[in-house]
């Protein structure tokens, strides 16, 4: 059982609307032994209290005083059980649906179900090849709501594959855009997820001395980084300035190393380049001087590190073991402006192909330095 399926049964059993999450916590910690030690703790608590929410078995705080932002991500500080279910009708759908539909005849559906359906069924019947619009345009038409679909992807007849947001809801997502910047002409895009590395490598390529050599930048991070990675494509396009290679530069920490994961399964997904880690920057973060972070259980540390080519993989899933992490601003500017030879290919330092470079600005570490693999030759 999940986490959320042990919250579920303990909410199944309270007599009280509103529930405190700290019980709720406890149930999922009682049903899973692991859970307390786990480092991803919050982020699981968090996951399941989404998980009971799209299930309608609870509804989250509206208000932020309802949440607890001491930590990320937020988990809410209660929740509210729904009421008391009335007694089904014996006829649930009001009317006949349309043949794309077919599937709500011959379902066992809630009312919320018939509720979301009917005004679809209504669209196809009456426009049956209405043009394609965003999701929220859609929602404001349908249900005079422009958030009434804002999680649509999550909901079960979705997830189960009967209803199709272009076949049935005539509508796409629009997610916000990947923050992108045409530094140059060279077909490359390098992903950065923490604002002063961003801002760092910005600088330093603004004033490549060969600008043919510089491409794209970008600004992302976490989920929002895995929504907006399609839109991409459309400054590709509204440019006339395609890529061949799409690169990402994320923090040494667990959630860094899943979320380029999920990146690269979005990139494959929506047609992009395959997502190559910026190796070359790696190679010079696990030279600094680690901080501190609860430790990762082996099998999540390798795992989550196998996005990265071995020589790296080994010692970054090492780092996570032994209880440390690698953020960006472990390698400043002047740190990393010193990787950079201006008279050398850029595109090559970056992927970590290119010839070695040699530190010169001291680097005092607490802890000896990470050994690192030999690196193989370049696929």
């Amino acid at each position: 059982m999940t986490a959320a399926d042990h919250m579920a049964a303990f909410l199944a059993r309270q007599t009280c609307q509103r529930v405190d999450f700290d019980a709720l916590a406890g149930a999922a910690d009682a049903g899973d032994s692991s859970l307390p030690a786990s480092p991803r703790r919050r982020r699981i608590l968090a996951d399941a209290a989404r998980t009971l929410a799209h299930r309608g078995l609870a509804t989250l705080p509206k208000g932020s005083n309802g949440w607890d932002y001491s930590a990320d991500p937020p988990l809410p500080r209660w929740v509210k059980r729904p009421p008391a279910a009335r007694p089904p009708r014996r006829q649930n759908a009001p009317h006949a649906y349309v043949e794309p539909l077919r599937f709500a005849t011959t379902m066992r559906l809630t009312a919320a179900d018939h509720a979301l359906l009917g005004p679809i069924n209504a669209l196809l019947r009456d426009q049956p090849e209405a043009e394609i619009v965003p999701v929220a345009d859609r929602s404001y038409e349908l249900y005079g709501d422009e958030k009434r679909l804002k999680n649509i992807e999550r909901h079960h007849l979705v997830t189960k594959g009967l209803l199709d947001l272009t076949v049935h809801l005539r509508a796409r997502p629009t997610p916000a855009p990947l923050a992108m910047y045409e530094l140059g002409p060279a077909p490359w895009l390098l992903i950065v997820e923490n604002t002063a590395a961003f801002t760092s490598l910005r600088d330093i390529f603004s004033t490549w001395p060969d600008r043919s050599q510089v491409g794209w930048l970008g600004f992302g991070q976490g989920d929002h980084l895995i929504a907006s990675l399609p839109t991409a494509q459309a400054s590709f396009r509204e440019r006339d300035h395609p890529v061949d290679t799409l690169l990402l530069y994320a923090d040494l920490d667990l959630e860094g190393m899943y979320c380029a994961q999920k990146t690269s399964e979005r990139a494959r997904a929506v047609g992009l380049p395959p997502l190559q880690p910026a190796a070359g920057l790696y190679q010079a973060l696990l030279t600094r001087p680690p901080r501190t972070h609860p430790p990762v259980a082996a099998n999540d540390a390798h795992g989550a590190a196998t996005w990265l080519p071995p020589h790296l993989a080994a010692p970054v899933a090492q780092l996570l073991t032994d209880g440390l992490v690698l953020r960006h601003e472990a390698l400043p500017l002047p740190q990393l402006r010193s990787l950079f030879v201006p008279d050398t290919p850029l595109l090559p330092q970056i992927l970590g192909t290119g010839p070695p470079v040699t530190q010169t600005i001291p680097q005092p570490s607490p802890r000896p330095a990470l050994a690192l693999a030999p690196r193989g030759p370049s696929t």
